[in-house]
């Protein structure tokens, strides 16, 4: 890049794109895009390779574009009077609506607000989408709720968080986290894996960096990533430390996505969950890409790195919020299935509807308690109770491949003979199925479109794509129970049992 080239760099439209033409909205909603707005900044020339092909505009392209249109139902919802109140807020500090998820908790109705929006996105996702409009800006919240522990080094981050912030409220952006480093031989040490995202050139405007993300879940349909590092290594370079914000359409960076899991909107009846398509995942391969000093947060400080749980509790606080909706979902499956077969009255079908039911208690009292006892951080960032909200993503990890299995014990055989739409609708075999296979108060093809819904939830390619995303997004169950183990306060029943065993 030539000097007058690197002059010319203007950090917002670099993170958010040169600004355009926009409908007129009403001035107290001109932080708002509609589902349109967000489709159309899609096409900003992002490299994305999918399936070999290179895709020009990933709007026009089927299997990312079913999820872009869900995202963009999301954005829509912003200006409908019936879930206004639940996807946008008031910022305080400007008195502009904006978004929820871009809602910086400063008090607890403010966690309240982002309950509520996660509530929302959830059941219009079904939960499946791990990176809806309420995600965005977790990590940069994180950040900046524990600025006192970075600020030493970094004394200017804060202020640098604060415009990113800013530019993502007056934009209304889709952010991913990048995060996950790619897999390669255990054998090499950190300094020998060429592969791990690193700074390759400092600038006086900024930084250079190569390498390579894995995940990066939306970031194709979205509009912008937040680079962080994984959890903290004491083997890792310096100039692999790095938080930052980069747009998806960064010159020098691709994304090569995986194989779709979905099957197309022309599926509906079919798979009802999957014609909705899907957040697409994928490796982010950064070949010399240009960040602005602006969006580099955080950069060779050793007390970032070791703080990666902690400036993530605001994410960890969403991912628990959406899980725990999601299981209310489950618990709703669980008794449709029951009413449709006509099985109720079977002891042990009961119990396993009482098993999820359970489920979903616990994971909402977690949350309810988590909101109820949060408490400020020293830079003045309210967050839920940390200790409960770990948890409760415990919780959710170890149970959720039980409660797939509830719901899949419950179905029965009615998984695993679902008749597709085209043979039902045939002459000579549609009416012998109403006749011969009706549900408890519901027809043949009613309980048949029920059973594909639980199979979309449960059973299909992109139920496991699901299933292995939690596992990840939610931190396996092995490091919570460290995290666990480490931080929950023992002190008062230790105490209790020191003098009854005479130990004092």
């Amino acid at each position: 890049m030539s000097a007058a080239a690197k002059a010319a760099v203007n950090p917002v439209e670099w993170l958010v794109g040169p600004k355009t033409a926009r409908p007129a909205h009403e001035p107290k909603d001109s932080h708002l895009r509609t589902g349109a707005e967000f489709v159309a900044s899609l096409r900003d020339g992002r490299r994305v390779v999918l399936g070999g092909r290179d895709i020009a505009d990933v709007t026009a392209e089927p299997a990312l574009r079913a999820g872009i249109d869900t995202l963009a139902a999301l954005f829509d919802d912003q200006f409908e009077p019936a879930t206004r109140e639940a996807t946008t807020s008031i910022e305080p500090k400007t008195g502009a609506r904006i978004a929820t998820g871009w809602l910086v908790p400063r008090a607890k109705a403010d966690l309240d607000r982002h309950m509520a929006m996660v509530k929302h996105s959830t059941l219009h996702t079904f939960g499946v989408f791990g990176r809806p409009l309420d995600y965005g800006p977790v990590k940069a919240i994180g950040f900046l709720a524990f600025n006192h522990l970075v600020k030493r080094e970094e004394p200017d981050a804060q202020e640098k968080i604060e415009a990113f912030l800013d530019a993502g409220q007056r934009n209304n952006l889709v952010s991913a986290d990048i995060i996950i480093d790619v897999q390669t031989s255990r054998k090499l040490t950190m300094p020998e894996q060429e592969g791990r995202l690193r700074v390759i050139e400092e600038r006086a405007d900024g930084v250079v960096v190569s390498g390579v993300k894995a995940g990066n879940s939306v970031l194709a349909q979205g509009n912008i990533g937040t680079i962080s590092m994984p959890p903290p290594n004491p083997t890792m370079p310096e100039e692999c430390m790095l938080w930052s914000a980069v747009p998806a359409n960064a010159p020098g960076l691709m994304l090569v996505m995986r194989e779709p899991a979905t099957t197309g909107r022309e599926h509906e009846e079919d798979h009802p969950l999957d014609c909705a398509g899907e957040e697409a995942d994928g490796l982010a391969l950064f070949d010399r890409v240009f960040i602005p000093r602006e969006y580099v947060f955080s950069y060779k400080n050793r007390s970032t790195g070791g703080a990666y749980y902690t400036l993530g509790r605001f994410a960890q606080f969403k991912i628990a919020a959406r899980l725990a909706c999601r299981a209310e979902i489950f618990a709703g499956a669980a008794q449709m299935i029951v009413n449709a077969l006509g099985t109720d009255h079977i002891p042990g079908v009961r119990a396993i509807v009482a098993d999820v039911c359970a489920y979903a208690a616990t994971l909402r009292a977690f949350m309810i308690a988590a909101v109820e006892r949060a408490s400020p951080t020293e830079s003045g960032i309210v967050l839920p109770d940390p200790v409960l909200v770990t948890a409760c993503r415990l919780h959710s990890v170890v149970g959720l491949p039980q409660i797939m299995q509830n719901l899949r014990e419950l179905s029965g055989q009615g998984l695993i003979s679902r008749v597709p739409r085209a043979s039902w609708e045939r002459q000579d075999i549609g009416p012998l199925l109403d006749r011969y296979l009706p549900g408890y108060q519901v027809t043949a093809r009613q309980k048949n479109r029920l059973f594909n819904l639980i199979w979309d939830m449960t059973s299909s390619a992109a139920a496991m794509r699901i299933a292995l995303f939690e596992n990840l997004n939610a931190t396996p169950a092995a490091p919570l129970r460290e995290e666990l183990y480490r931080t929950y306060d023992r002190s008062e029943g230790l105490a209790v049992i020191r003098r009854k065993a005479g130990l004092d």
